[in-house]
């Protein structure tokens, strides 16, 4: 009897965990569907910081949801916010190494923060998998700006390798304004930059005025070839 009598506590005890994670189970499910709602609700009056609440919620509820924490990194972006971006990202990182838009968050909210090191970290993984040659050029800016010169004269000897002659690339002038320029242009004036900090003016001027024959409007190196003609 005693026996009979611990079994049918342990089988009332197991059916009572059953219901209570139905129990749970319904609660979460219908939690989650109030936050889409609401989410949803925010994105039509356009308010952001509900929409932001909204999926915070959601991603509490369903961690594993890579859409929900992109959207998340995202506003957070938008609204410069560059910790909150990069630990989302790093969020999103560990449900998918491989995942470019998580990789891309982290990498230009690094370079906002001015943690070079690891935007490069962040970029290498995009470049390997893309080969996009504007990923590999910004790669190659921000080892010259951690003056890691070597590094970034190889990735410099890859570009010219595979840039077609006549190709373009965007880059930002000192007022915000987006610049299009050769992209040949750009390593050149890249290569005058690495020379001028090894102190071989000659040889920065050289590639500063390669720069400026290729695009004669392209500011930055206009800008370096006169301060260069200066020293």
């Amino acid at each position: 009897m005693r026996k009979l009598s611990i079994c049918g506590i342990i089988l009332l005890s197991i059916g009572s965990v059953f219901s209570l994670h139905a129990q749970d189970s319904v609660y979460m499910s219908n939690e989650f569907a109030k936050a889409v709602a609401i989410y949803q609700r925010a994105q039509r009056y356009n308010d952001e910081q509900i929409s932001k609440q909204a999926l915070l919620e959601m991603s509490v509820l369903n961690p594993r949801d890579t859409a929900i924490l992109r959207s998340l990194a995202e506003i957070y972006y938008q609204e410069g916010r560059y910790v909150s971006t990069a630990l989302v990202s790093q969020d999103m990182l560990s449900l998918n190494s491989g995942n470019l838009i998580a990789l891309e968050l982290a990498a230009l909210s690094y370079e906002n923060l001015r943690l070079y090191d690891k935007a490069i970290e962040n970029y290498e993984p995009i470049w390997l998998k893309t080969e996009d040659t504007a990923v590999l050029y910004q790669i190659t800016y921000l080892q010259f700006i951690t003056e890691r010169f070597e590094e970034a004269l190889g990735n410099l000897d890859i570009l010219d390798a595979n840039v077609a002659e006549d190709e373009e690339i965007v880059l930002s002038k000192n007022n915000g304004e987006n610049q299009k320029v050769k992209f040949k242009a750009a390593l050149a004036n890249m290569r005058g930059l690495i020379a001028q900090n090894r102190d071989n003016l000659e040889e920065a001027l050289k590639y500063f005025e390669n720069a400026v024959a290729l695009s004669p409007e392209f500011e930055a190196a206009v800008t370096n070839l006169n301060e260069a003609k200066k020293k």
